[in-house]
């Protein structure tokens, strides 16, 4: 089991190390960077004990997890990112909607939710307007940049290292989503591979240099959970750092092996 806020510190270490042409304009990149590492942080005091779902004798996910409760933290989180920095409040508030807008979920609850966001946008939009502008095109890069250092955050903390592709992740079976359009990848989505227990390989690489990241998790029987519940079980599980190198799965170009510069992303537009 892995904390929804420790996969968010992990995206943000993704995104510290994505190339520096790609990476967000320089006036906003510590807003970015800190938005991402903490994307999900209002599922911090959640997820000091987890919830059993009965119907599917498992822990509520971030998938399953109620909506009601899950929108109000969802909610408790982005004002403490926009107490921080409104442009990550923006950032974030996108993000979650699309997760919403995926998920297929309706309600009256979520129906006022996803108006309250749509004013905070257009309020913060508003402010950034009068004080610092957006360029063209920024948050919308910033915010594949976000699903991007998600979805890999994500693939380790639903994988099993060094698991062979059949065993993947229905998610990411076809690469990540959405990368194909970072323009260094020339249209191909960026696919991860385990090379053994602690590599993880990806195509087209999208980082400055190898990285070795870590990240915690508890391992919790079922035993446990039936002899204690849920609470006590998890609570009792020693936390256990994973690390993983993430490396290039295929030749690169001499633009990675130099770091010789290239004209950005926005300046190529």
């Amino acid at each position: 089991m892995t904390k929804q806020h420790e996969h968010g510190l992990l995206a943000g270490e993704f995104a510290k190390w994505f190339k520096e042409e790609h990476t967000p304009a320089e006036g906003r990149r510590a807003e970015v960077l800190w938005a991402v590492s903490n994307h999900d942080r209002g599922w911090i005091d959640l997820d000091e004990t987890p919830f059993w779902n009965d119907a599917e004798g498992l822990p509520y996910s971030f998938l399953d997890f109620p909506v009601v409760p899950k929108l109000t933290f969802y909610r408790r989180g982005i004002d403490e990112i926009e107490a921080q920095t409104p442009y990550g409040a923006l950032l974030c508030s996108s993000h979650f909607e699309r997760l919403i807008e995926v998920s297929g979920e309706e309600c009256p609850e979520l129906t006022q939710y996803l108006q309250d966001e749509a004013d905070r946008r257009a309020r913060i939009h508003r402010g950034l307007e009068q004080s610092k502008p957006l360029e063209e095109g920024e948050l919308y890069y910033d915010a594949r940049l976000l699903q991007f250092c998600d979805d890999l955050s994500l693939f380790l903390a639903l994988s099993k290292p060094g698991s062979i592709e059949s065993e993947k992740h229905p998610w990411f079976v076809d690469g990540f989503s959405g990368s194909e359009e970072f323009s260094f990848t020339s249209g191909r989505a960026i696919e991860a591979e385990w090379q053994d227990t602690t590599t993880l390989t990806l195509t087209p690489f999208p980082f400055t240099k190898e990285i070795e990241v870590s990240f915690k998790q508890r391992r919790v029987s079922r035993k446990a959970i039936e002899d204690k519940g849920i609470a006590e079980a998890y609570r009792n599980a020693p936390e256990e750092e994973c690390r993983i190198t993430v490396i290039s799965g295929a030749e690169e170009d001499s633009q990675v092996k130099t770091g010789a510069s290239q004209p950005s992303e926005r300046q190529q537009r």
